[in-house]
């Protein structure tokens, strides 16, 4: 997830993805289908720009007018970082929902670091609740469809939020469908992902590092050790569970995860015969702990970093000297467009702009395009209602960026008519536009580059993004949990219990390493590898 992702519009938009479309058509020698996908997206997008155009009046209304409508509570989970100010954006959401609607909604902001967990608990005690923040990085989608906590929800999306989703490619919605059912609302963002770091602009310069020689992670040793002889108040690398490298970025090992990183069962990226593997076996994987073993005894890492959820304190601090990131767009990208960017760093911290640099190239995978979900509960006693509420968010802009950026005066002021600049300390600040609806909605704000608004500059930058974006030899393809949802607990359960520790160099894996393959092997790793593979050559057998 990118939290700098840039407004375009929904017609334009959905073209780009069309051009995405057309480029898996052509790896796959199908140039016949790409054109009809193309017709289609066309066709799409001129239906959702048309819809969208209206969202502030009738397009975005209910089947059923609000005054007929009974007055129902709806309650939201979501993740971010805790908001001072998140009753006053509530009552203000309110303001506008009730009358659309006749929906009171009620927010229920989870920390990142304790969303996961959280959500495992609401979910196994039948809590009731409405909507729900999903992915396949956190409060796990498609393990959740497998235990039965989501709603199917096609009849619904027909009925009540259509203009959703004539506003999302195809693409997004095959990857929400298990057994041919659609359990979740994907939220329409950059699909393809690129992947490198970000370094401090003032200890790059100070150091004179070639930070643009990177190529793979073991290339940022030598600046580490620079920066921690010389920067005693900084952490060379800025790690949380949130940005582990092997989890998060696994096309920097040359693999692609299926379901989710956690869970046993990659392919490798160049291997057209698509055979799984347990990445947790991989020579990639052994080297990679055994050169965060080095980093960690040498200092580069913190001495809690294998239990730290989160470091948006250190990154507030301008702490973090490196930390690892999707990169879409990258600084030598955006400078060759005639934009001056200050780096990701300084969405954190103003004071601390950085280099940010992509050494993964983009590529499209499933797991991407459903990275970002609104799913509605199996126990929901207001299914038709919460869709409504769904289609609000994707079809107006006002509802959209209340939520996503706060009220303005108040937790952001107006640059422009399409470009915003928050208030730090206004109490609402999440700057996570991709968490709840069609992004093309969304302001631009100072985390954007200057002047990617204006004409065109930043909708051309995300149009050869998605058309030079790498398909995956598995794009498509959705991993049904079911036949091993035990075996997937119990590997869940052995990851929390000693990988963290493994990837962050915190223990000896001359150790520990063994004893976590052992523990996953008992847990039923190998039998979840053999269902991945089971599945994953019928879904190629009928492509």
């Amino acid at each position: 997830m990118n939290s700098t992702k840039r407004k375009i519009s929904l017609a334009t938009a959905l073209c780009l993805m069309t051009l995405t479309l057309a480029a898996c058509g052509g790896a796959k020698d199908n140039n016949a289908a790409a054109a009809n996908e193309a017709n289609a997206a066309n066709e799409a997008a001129n239906t959702a720009a048309t819809n969208s155009s209206d969202s502030n009046t009738d397009a975005a209304a209910p089947s059923e007018e609000p005054a007929k409508l009974e007055p129902v509570d709806l309650t939201y989970y979501f993740v971010n970082t805790p908001q001072q100010d998140l009753t006053t954006v509530e009552a203000e959401l309110n303001k506008l929902v009730q009358p659309k609607i006749n929906a009171t909604i009620h927010l229920k902001l989870v920390d990142w670091g304790a969303y996961d967990e959280k959500m495992k608990l609401v979910n196994a005690s039948g809590e009731p609740y409405d909507l729900a923040f999903t992915s396949t990085w956190t409060n796990n989608f498609y393990q959740g469809v497998s235990n039965g906590v989501f709603a199917p929800l096609d009849d619904l999306i027909a009925k009540y939020a259509p203009d959703t989703k004539a506003g999302v490619p195809d693409m997004f919605w095959n990857t929400v469908k298990v057994k041919g059912q659609t359990y979740g609302v994907p939220n329409f963002q950059q699909a393809t992902a690129g992947y490198g770091y970000l370094i401090q602009k003032a200890i790059a310069d100070k150091y004179s590092l070639d930070w643009k020689s990177v190529k793979s992670l073991s290339d940022l040793t030598p600046f580490l050790e620079k920066i921690k002889a010389g920067e005693k108040t900084l952490v060379p690398y800025g790690y949380s569970k949130q940005k582990d490298a092997f989890l998060l970025a696994t096309p920097m090992f040359n693999m692609e995860a299926l379901g989710d990183a956690k869970t046993p069962g990659s392919i490798y990226l160049n291997d057209s015969s698509l055979k799984v593997i347990n990445q947790f076996e991989s020579p990639e994987f052994k080297t990679f702990v055994y050169m965060m073993r080095d980093w960690y005894t040498k200092g580069y890492l913190r001495k809690d970093a294998a239990t730290l959820k989160d470091n948006q304190a250190d990154q507030k601090a301008g702490k973090n000297a490196i930390e690892l990131g999707q990169i879409d767009l990258d600084t030598p990208t955006l400078e060759a467009a005639g934009l001056a960017p200050s780096g990701r760093m300084s969405n954190y911290n103003p004071d601390v702009p950085s280099y940010d640099y992509q050494f993964v190239k983009p590529l499209l995978t499933t797991d991407k395009a459903a990275a970002t979900i609104t799913a509605i509960s199996a126990n929901s006693p207001n299914k038709e209602r919460a869709m409504m509420f769904i289609n609000l968010l994707n079809t107006d802009p006002q509802i959209y960026n209340l939520i996503s950026w706060g009220v303005e005066g108040k937790h952001y002021k107006k640059i422009s008519d399409n470009r915003i600049e928050t208030i730090k300390e206004g109490g609402y600040q999440l700057l996570s536009p991709w968490e709840f609806g069609n992004m093309t909605q969304s302001f631009f704000f100072e985390g954007d580059s200057k002047g990617a608004e204006v004409n065109g500059v930043g909708t051309q930058l995300w149009a050869d993004l998605n058309r030079n974006a790498t398909p995956s030899n598995a794009l498509g393809f959705v991993f049904d949990f079911t036949p091993v949802k035990t075996e997937k607990a119990n590997c869940d359960a052995v990851i929390d219990e000693l990988y963290y520790a493994l990837s962050t160099g915190s223990v000896d894996p001359d150790k520990y390493l063994p004893t976590f393959i052992d523990k996953l092997k008992k847990a039923g790793a190998d039998k979840i590898v053999a269902e991945k593979q089971k599945q994953l050559d019928a879904w190629k057998a009928v492509q």
